[in-house]
């Protein structure tokens, strides 16, 4: 395995007004050809992200809910040993369908419940996916309604709109810092959710990659990691080859890495395919 590609969704592989991919099916065929695994690495649901891939015909480990959880395809099976071996103590766990997943989130009942206690104390004026109906969701994100109902399983963030004062807004930061919760700046919204990022998971994959790829005495991939947003900073900072995609909203976003940063011409998918066509070939 030469490459890991980790990559974000909206805005970057999916276009962020139509949520299309078809640009960048030159680019994903060329992956399926040269055996590159593609992460996708996102703030959407499992439900969602499920759907994609079978659209996509990935079968690769993927990351939920900006690096809340870690699932892995059911091939994939960390063994018994594995809690002895890694290097790591996030929880694995067991979901309904028999895969294995890693936690590095906060469960969504103790974000909701957060969320009631500093309403019921302060009054801040704030709507999230938990206050909404599907049909609301819908048009809040012009997903289709069935789009929109597996944008609403959220098991481990609340994507939000904040309409308060910017005081309050500090002030909600630091009470969610004291609750060890963290807000993450989306492209269309905030996203409360447990002390990760998307990084975390992919380091801890490469530290774990003999276990979950059953790679034996290969040198590591080199991480691709292509993003748009603010809350693909980290992960872009992770790669060994990171890829700031151009956005129709906002700026590239600013990193830290000391690694070459690749900035695409194209926005979104075609971005994106600009990108992994002249890396891999």
């Amino acid at each position: 395995m030469k490459y890991l590609i980790s990559t974000d969704l909206d805005g970057t592989l999916l276009d962020h007004h139509t949520y299309s991919w078809e640009a960048a099916k030159p680019g994903l065929a060329l992956c399926r050809e040269r055996s590159v695994p593609i992460i996708l690495n996102t703030s959407k649901t499992l439900a969602e992200v499920d759907e994609l891939a079978r659209q996509l015909l990935l079968n690769a480990p993927m990351v939920v809910e900006n690096g809340s959880a870690l699932v892995l395809p059911k091939e994939l099976k960390l063994g018994t040993n594995f809690k002895e071996t890694a290097r790591s103590k996030e929880p694995v766990i067991k979901l309904d369908d028999g895969r294995e997943a890693v936690m590095f989130g906060t469960e969504r009942a103790t974000i909701l419940s957060f969320i009631e206690s500093v309403r019921r104390k302060h009054g801040w004026r704030f709507q999230g996916f938990n206050d909404w109906s599907i049909e609301r969701i819908a048009m809040n994100t012009g997903l289709t309604t069935d789009a929109a109902q597996l944008a609403a399983k959220k098991q481990f963030s609340e994507p939000f709109v904040w309409n308060d004062s910017e005081q309050s807004w500090s002030d909600f930061i630091a009470l969610a810092a004291q609750n060890k919760l963290k807000v993450l700046k989306g492209g269309r919204f905030f996203h409360l959710q447990g002390r990760t990022d998307k990084a975390k998971p992919l380091i801890w994959l490469l530290e774990n990659i003999s276990q979950v790829f059953g790679l034996e005495n290969e040198s590591l991939p080199k991480l691709i990691c292509l993003g748009d947003n603010h809350n693909d900073v980290a992960m872009l900072n992770a790669a060994d080859m990171p890829v700031c995609v151009k956005s129709p909203i906002a700026d590239y976003p600013l990193l830290t890495t000391a690694q070459a940063v690749i900035k695409t011409a194209g926005e979104g998918p075609i971005g994106w395919n600009e990108a992994v066509l002249h890396i891999l070939t």
